[in-house]
């Protein structure tokens, strides 16, 4: 099977090459930054860009996995226009060329929990109502519409999952690579807010599991799926492993501090995923554990 994976050099994208490979998937790539790939094609192109249709005609794809885009809720506040280019317009792109060129490639497009909002109740279903609460999760609602669009009018196979709190060896960004730098310079390190906001975290492992799993149940009349692990995590917790994990004695405290865009608690319902028998095999507390070493790594020059 001939895999597409757009967004291939950033977090989920590489993760995701690197997990199909191994199952003896043929793998293309596709970013903007300079790769030297191993076992994989690679195109160094922007989905906006006139470049993007020669991929589509150049070779044939049996599913394209879009984890492309901007996923960074701070930016979009104050750039909500850029992000709107890259989480909402690039889709309309994706979508119109694979209607014109390979109209049988399937389509799995990789949105967002944050289409949710802050939730009225918990856990969080695909069913409920979508009340954003960033430019970031408005952007990545409207590209759902355009899934949906895409779909009804021109018959395309799309599924879309919707990840929670996605963690992993490699990102360099947001909660945990928050915590291991500030772990790095201090024992007494404070985070945003008050310890008792709640994720649902998967690993990338498991993202790219799911997303297999849906490849291979063959449903494609734009379902939705959470993408997540069914288990609700405070952020408190978060800090307690790390305290139990990371080398020395460390103090983790809260400033009550709320960010803008930041929801407060999540947890989702997993019955669409396991119905199409996915389960995750990353508990939290060994996906932390992997974390630091890998960020421990880093300084050791063994990443």
């Amino acid at each position: 099977m001939n895999l597409l994976i757009l967004g291939s050099q950033g977090f989920i994208g590489s993760h995701l090459i690197s997990y199909y490979l191994t199952r003896g998937y043929t793998i293309t790539g596709c970013d903007l930054p300079e790769a030297s790939p191993t076992g994989y094609v690679y195109h160094k192109v922007s989905v906006l860009s006139a470049d993007f249709d020669t991929l589509f005609t150049g070779a044939s794809f049996d599913v394209c996995i879009n984890a492309s885009g901007s996923g960074n809720v701070a930016y979009s506040i104050t750039h909500p226009l850029s992000d709107f280019e890259a989480n909402s317009l690039a889709v309309s792109k994706v979508l119109d060329v694979i209607r014109k060129y390979q109209p049988l490639c399937k389509y799995i497009h990789i949105s967002s929990a944050a289409v949710y909002g802050n939730p009225k109740s918990l856990p969080i279903y695909e069913k409920d109502v979508c009340a954003p609460i960033s430019p970031y999760g408005y952007h990545k609602w409207i590209s759902e519409i355009i899934c949906k669009e895409y779909h009804t009018l021109y018959n395309l196979q799309i599924a879309i999952v919707r990840p929670f709190s996605v963690y992993g060896e490699g990102q360099k960004k947001q909660l945990l690579w928050d915590i291991c730098h500030k772990l790095q310079g201090s024992d007494e390190i404070s985070l945003f807010g008050t310890g008792k906001e709640s994720r649902d975290f998967i690993h990338v492992q498991d993202l790219a599991r799911l997303i297999e799993t849906i490849i291979q149940s063959g449903k494609f009349s734009c379902p939705i799926f959470n993408g997540a692990s069914g288990n609700e995590t405070t952020i408190k917790m978060i800090a307690d492993i790390f305290s139990k994990y990371y080398n020395g004695v460390k103090n983790i405290s809260f400033t009550s501090q709320v960010r803008t865009g930041d929801p407060i608690n999540w947890r989702a319902d997993i019955s669409a995923a396991l119905a199409i028998n996915y389960s995750h095999s990353i508990a939290l507390e060994d996906g932390i554990c992997r974390y630091i070493k890998w960020f421990e790594g880093i300084g050791t020059g063994t990443d």
